[in-house]
């Protein structure tokens, strides 16, 4: 049986417990802080959903298997909070008509799983008045982050508090970095152009309007539709920013672009809350998932971004056929194109 030491409790290592343990593997999880998701996955509600592209790319295909992969590990879950309530992604300009239009066109998914809709029929969807048309998502929604770490990590050995310095701290046949920001400690992901990018969203008491929302509205941010008395409203993007701090103005910018595209939904909105984390990026804005470069047991998943609830599942099925031997989940060119040796020249 090999023994896989995951560095970090978030989304990215808890799933890759979680696929460890299923195909036999004995993961242990070291986490820095006093409780699993710790960081950015400690988000207690979070809008879940394929990153859309124009084009069928190694990205898109990701995406694809990795929205795919999500979706039946959420069904087989309980107590994460799984709601596929559908999301509205909202037609705001020409330039995103003419995107979405081609993602239809070259994603091939079936009309029960992704098409465009007019006002209209976004309204009825909705429950409330829109202006622009929109590509739906029938199987996007939300989940709890916090609660699918908790529930990737059941019965599985954690160790709280533990602050790895390096990989040679822990006794494994293989090791996952898998803690954010924090792989640039470790001499394997040292060189790893990653960026942190803060984000703040906003609680707010519905509104007699806002309450009749049935699914979440996709725009330059987004909003959820109300769960046990509050709206989630997001989110600010400030790249290269590395603290979680409050900012008031930020709730008013999640506010004001709403109501640039719903003011029926923003009108009277009351916040009650707010929650910030610092999230991961990588110079190209895609994940970085597989061997880390010159190491033979050394692996990184990191830079899920704001699609870690999708993205690290799949992360997670890679990681685990490469330090098991099995065919690989994902095709040639997605793994060339996620692999930490991307960034070091041709690959």
């Amino acid at each position: 049986m090999k023994r896989v030491a995951i560095i970090g409790g978030g989304l990215a290592g808890a799933a890759c417990a979680y696929v460890l343990k299923q195909a036999g593997a004995e993961p242990v999880i070291y986490e820095a802080g006093e409780e699993l998701a710790a960081g950015a996955s400690g988000n207690p509600i979070g809008l879940y959903n394929p990153r859309l592209s124009a084009h069928r790319t190694p990205e898109s295909d990701f995406y694809c298997a990795a929205f795919s992969q999500a979706l039946r590990t959420f069904q087989e879950l309980e107590d994460i909070e799984w709601n596929a309530c559908g999301a509205l992604h909202l037609i705001t300009d020409e330039k995103r008509q003419k995107q979405l239009a081609q993602t239809i066109e070259t994603w091939s998914w079936p009309d029960e799983e992704m098409r465009l809709l007019n006002a209209a029929q976004a309204s009825d969807i909705a429950g409330v008045d829109l202006q622009h048309d929109a590509l739906y998502l029938p199987q996007s929604g939300y989940v709890s982050p916090k609660k699918l770490c908790e529930r990737y990590a059941q019965g599985i050995e954690v160790r709280l508090n533990a602050k790895i310095e390096s990989v040679s701290d822990v006794d494994a046949d293989a090791v996952i970095l898998a803690c954010g920001m924090g792989v640039k400690k470790f001499e394997e992901a040292r060189d790893l152009p990653l960026f942190p990018v803060r984000g703040q969203v906003t609680f707010a008491k519905p509104s007699e309007e806002s309450q009749k929302l049935r699914c979440a509205l996709c725009y330059s941010g987004y909003i959820l539709p109300e769960k046990e008395g509050v709206h989630k409203i997001g989110s600010t993007f400030q790249q290269g920013v590395e603290h979680s701090k409050i900012h008031d103005e930020d709730d008013r910018e999640n506010i004001e672009a709403l109501a640039q595209i719903a003011p029926g939904v923003a009108k009277e909105l009351e916040v009650s809350g707010r929650w910030a984390s610092v999230r991961v990026t990588s110079k190209d804005h895609f994940p970085v998932i597989g061997r880390a470069h010159d190491c033979k047991d050394v692996y990184v998943s990191t830079a899920h971004s704001a699609h870690g609830a999708v993205g690290s599942i799949a992360a997670a099925h890679l990681i685990a056929d490469m330090i098991l031997g099995r065919p690989l989940s994902l095709g040639k060119d997605v793994v060339r194109k996620l692999k930490p040796a991307r960034f070091m020249g041709p690959v």
